[in-house]
């Protein structure tokens, strides 16, 4: 499966223009530059994602990709990683400068977002403030946001948030899985996401797919980067879908935070 691709693709062109996903998601990087330990969970993901006999063949090579677009220089004689870590990588995801690494690098951005949320809520209940020092994680929590299930999921995600914004129809969807090349996605696969565009709207139903906490806080922090979130209907939507999947307050705030999104 490439549903992977497809979620790329959405990510660099944005649903609803400049001022939807791609801004939030650059703002979301920026903000992740400054948190304690997030740096060190992208790592970790980085190299799962393209880690060899992993994943990595699958995404294109994002690790070593992103570590080729962090050594050189960027602008002038500024490296990707002095203008910045995971904003100068999301940088280039939303450029295209990683190529066909973009499909790792937004389920590697996404990821941190759920591990990190997860860890941040777990530390400041046991101590009473998040740790600094970036947790190790374990093969099954990277496994849960970084397999090919985790990616249809996610693409599900952001497909229902679409839907329940209200900003982006069928006719939308279709020229941005267009731009996706045959050998990037299969014809079934972007079929795939217009019927998912087509069916009706249900939170219950998305909400039971995610397996564990790291699925279902990547099911949130998608969710919330797919819409504004500034409109009683948009509020609402993501009340009920938190609330569906379980999430506890602690991580859903620590998500808004980390995206800039209101609560």
């Amino acid at each position: 499966m490439s549903f992977g691709n497809i979620l790329g693709q959405i990510m660099q062109q944005g649903l609803g223009g400049q001022t939807g996903t791609r801004g939030r998601l650059q703002q979301t990087a920026d903000n992740m530059d400054q948190g304690d330990g997030l740096q060190g969970i992208f790592g970790q993901l980085q190299e799962a994602l393209g880690g060899a006999g992993g994943p990595g063949g699958a995404v294109g090579g994002f690790a070593d990709r992103a570590r080729d677009f962090l050594r050189q220089d960027q602008v002038g004689s500024l490296s990707g990683a002095q203008i910045g870590g995971i904003g100068a990588a999301a940088g280039a995801l939303l450029g295209g400068g990683l190529g066909g690494a973009a499909r790792g690098g937004a389920m590697a951005v996404l990821g941190t977002l759920a591990l990190g949320a997860l860890k941040r809520a777990q530390a400041a209940r046991e101590a009473g403030a998040a740790g600094e020092a970036a947790p190790t994680l374990e093969p099954g929590e990277i496994r849960a946001v970084t397999d090919e299930d985790s990616e249809k999921l996610v693409l599900k995600a952001m497909i229902a948030a679409a839907k329940a914004d209200g900003q982006i129809d069928q006719a939308e969807m279709q020229k941005i899985i267009g731009k996706i090349s045959s050998d990037q996605a299969t014809a079934a696969e972007k079929q795939f996401v217009l019927d998912q565009m087509a069916q009706p709207l249900d939170v219950a139903a998305l909400a039971a797919e995610a397996r564990n906490p790291a699925q279902a806080a990547q099911v949130y922090a998608a969710s919330i980067l797919a819409i504004h979130a500034d409109t009683d209907q948009e509020k609402a939507y993501l009340r009920q879908l938190a609330q569906a999947l379980g999430l506890a307050p602690e991580a859903v705030a620590q998500l808004h935070q980390m995206t800039g999104v209101p609560a």
